[in-house]
């Protein structure tokens, strides 16, 4: 189990969420540019990871869930997120960094929450890893994001199906109290749009 002491040290943790085709990693990288012409020290970090584990969620992503139970997958998701956290998350807060991650655990309890299990649950499971200081769901209908996924080459087969996000989404906006610290954004805004909305909301916590 990684150690965790509850706090973020001098560094700041801040999360992307939202569901497929909300626009996470093009304001993710936005933001990580712009923390570095501000002079701060700022890393891109997603899961799934590159990792063993994030390997196995890719797997799901593109075959489907085929001889897959739903405790394994989720216990794919803990298991790259415990090795994340070793080797990245909790280094770089130490070191006084911006860690901007793309999707997190609370992706996790979504996602897994939309195949049946209790999203309370899945957060308990992960107190132990990182807590993230700010949150930021960009929200879309699961139709908008799908309309956006088709277009840059189509859905995974495992993730992206319509009944599924329309699920998904559901979980996110069920008032579960995991949720509740999410700061919601319109994502049919203008990319720099969004991106300006989320720098005013980052700026106090750079002070």
């Amino acid at each position: 189990m990684c150690v965790w002491d509850g706090k973020n040290g001098k560094g700041l943790f801040i999360v992307f969420e939202g569901i497929d085709g909300a626009g996470k990693t093009t304001q993710a990288h936005l933001l990580v540019e712009r923390l570095k012409k501000h002079l701060r020290d700022a890393i891109y970090l997603k899961e799934p990871t590159n990792g063993p584990w994030g390997e196995k969620i890719r797997q799901i992503a593109t075959h489907g869930r085929e001889g897959v139970t739903p405790d394994e997958e989720l216990d794919y998701f803990i298991k790259d997120r415990e090795e994340d956290s070793k080797q990245n998350i909790i280094p770089a807060l130490q070191e006084g960094r911006v860690v901007v991650m793309d999707r997190y655990l609370y992706s996790n309890a979504a996602y897994q929450g939309a195949l049946g299990f209790d999203p309370e649950m899945i957060f308990e499971k992960n107190r132990h890893f990182p807590q993230a200081d700010a949150v930021f769901f960009l929200e879309i209908a699961p139709e908008g994001g799908l309309k956006r996924v088709d277009s840059r080459g189509g859905a995974n087969i495992g993730f992206e199906k319509i009944e599924y996000l329309q699920n998904v989404y559901g979980v996110f906006n069920g008032g579960h109290n995991g949720f509740k610290k999410m700061v919601r954004i319109d994502a049919t805004k203008s990319a720099g749009e969004i991106s300006e909305i989320i720098w005013q909301k980052v700026l106090p916590l750079l002070k």
